[in-house]
């Protein structure tokens, strides 16, 4: 039963409008999200930049009161600094903590010892910490600022900055975003229909078509005046149509003039049968030039798979490891506050990283470079432990002579021949061991592949439907080698591949 058979009943025009629909909602979620961070993180920025520089105004004003200890003036220019917007609380202290003035008078006098305070006393520079909370439900950025006399440091200004203008203006770009996102689903929701109307409605007329012509009327044709892709469709769907009437009446005749030739056939039997002869040579002939055909796209597909594969190893590599280098070097000078651009850059280069296996293990399943660097023995010998630790299937393999050297079309042939065995084998066998044995022998290279699975049957290996099997039969026979496979489910599956060491061949 399948999970979705509502979303299969629909129509093509709707499963297009919602489809469109779905994508827009998402991409307008993602910009929106993305936005309301980044407008956040400036917020903040800006308005920890604004209160820095309303500490130092405010330390500046307050060095002649504090020089003098003049109490009644430090309270005006406090009161006049509380009057601004965002200001929760101003509190002047002395060299030693002491709160000189402070917009709550309850606590001038005292000398707080929380860290707050001993950062600001202790910093020769303007700063802030980061938010906290000193109110209830509100938080406030904690801004100092020294205060400096004719003779050196004299105290120290601190001011809260509310937080809430932040939250605020976060509130009002979400609810512009809200708006915007909406009428663009609307519109979006709009146009995809009209867009999914447009697509569906000749593919409609199409398929009712097709329905007429499989009932054998095939004179329908189809007005569709388009010049895109289902207009070449619809001109081709008529061109067809207009084909098998056409064939159909010359079917016809040809029916009559058959029966008329049927009444001499019998004079024309000995003719018929040395034109079957010749016929049957050319199929021969042409059956031979395919094989020489495919051998030649295989020397091609091989030739492409070393260049492609050396391309993304090259190219792709040294890109990626400059983009790292980037990433990192852009790591290395992020602030560390805050830490979501810095996590990003690691997410980044882990990314990176991942990316760099994959160009590697792309490059070496096209065309490994231990066949040609270090021979068909060690490309074998690699490959098996590949498979080992992709299928988690054991494979014992094993070369005599330890090192074989081959030429190209051979190494290709036999490296792509055990591949495949591999792949069939992981996939189909449900084997739990293999074992496999390179052999140079009286002036031939022998492989065998042995796995215990639940083995292959003699219509299986000759089923047309059996590609991977198909193409080693015809590598082998281009090199004028032997294929044999053999199973059963008692004894699993063995391949047995021979090939001339030497002698023509043809180039894979």
């Amino acid at each position: 039963m399948t999970p979705f058979p509502r979303w299969i009943n629909f129509k093509l025009r709707t499963k297009l409008t919602l489809l469109i629909e779905s994508l827009i909602i998402i991409l307008i979620a993602v910009i929106g999200v993305i936005t309301t961070v980044q407008q956040k993180g400036t917020l903040e920025r800006e308005l920890q930049k604004r209160g820095v520089e309303s500490a130092k105004d405010l330390a500046r004003f307050m060095s002649i009161p504090l020089l003098r200890k003049d109490l009644r003036l430090m309270n005006r220019f406090v009161n006049h600094a509380m009057s601004e917007d965002y200001v929760r609380y101003i509190s002047i202290l002395d060299l030693n903590g002491m709160v000189v003035m402070h917009s709550y008078l309850g606590d001038v006098g005292k000398t707080p010892g929380d860290p707050l305070t001993k950062l600001a006393i202790n910093s020769k520079e303007a700063g802030s910490a980061p938010p906290s909370a000193s109110e209830p439900k509100e938080m406030n950025f904690d801004i100092f600022a020294p205060v400096y006399g004719p003779k050196g440091r004299i105290g120290t200004v601190l001011l809260g900055y509310s937080y809430m203008a932040v939250a605020a203006e976060v509130h009002q770009a979400q609810r512009q975003i809200f708006l915007i996102g909406l009428v663009t689903i609307i519109i979006g929701g709009v146009i995809a229909y009209l867009l999914a109307t447009y697509i569906s409605r000749p593919i409609n007329k199409i398929s009712y078509a097709m329905e007429k012509i499989s009932n054998g009327d095939l004179d329908t044709l189809i007005e569709v005046k388009r010049n895109d892709e289902i207009g070449a469709l619809a001109n081709s769907f008529n061109k067809m149509a207009e084909d098998l009437a056409r064939h159909r009446k010359h079917l016809e005749i040809l029916v009559e003039e058959r029966t008329a030739e049927l009444k001499a056939a019998n004079t024309q039997l000995q003719q018929e049968i040395a034109e079957r002869f010749r016929a049957e040579a050319e199929l021969n002939q042409s059956q031979a030039r395919l094989r020489d055909l495919a051998s030649h796209l295989q020397f091609i597909r091989e030739e492409e798979r070393t260049q492609i594969a050396r391309e993304i190893h090259d190219e792709l590599g040294q890109a990626l490891t400059a983009l790292k280098m980037d990433v990192h070097w852009l790591g290395l000078r992020l602030p560390a506050e805050p830490p979501l651009l810095s996590d990003k850059t690691k997410s980044m280069a882990r990314l990176i990283d991942a990316t760099v296996q994959a160009v590697r293990r792309i490059s070496s399943e096209l065309r490994p470079k231990l066949l040609d660097d270090l021979g068909l023995s060690a490309a074998m010998e690699w490959q098996a432990n590949e498979f080992s630790q992709r299928s988690g299937i054991p494979c014992d393999f094993r070369s005599e002579p330890e090192d074989i050297i081959l030429d190209q079309a051979r190494s290709t042939a036999v490296f792509r021949i055990f591949q495949e065995t591999l792949t069939n084998i992981a996939r189909h066998a449900e084997a739990t061991e293999v074992e496999a044995v390179l052999k140079e022998n009286a002036g031939k290279i022998e492989l065998f592949v042995h796995d215990d699975g639940k083995g292959i049957t003699p219509e299986q290996s000759s089923e047309s439907t059996s590609l991977g099997i198909i193409g080693m039969r015809e590598r082998v026979l281009s090199l004028a080698g032997e294929l044999n496979l053999s199973g059963s489910p008692e004894t699993g599956t063995t391949v047995q591949v021979s090939l001339p060491l030497e002698g023509k061949s043809k180039s894979l």
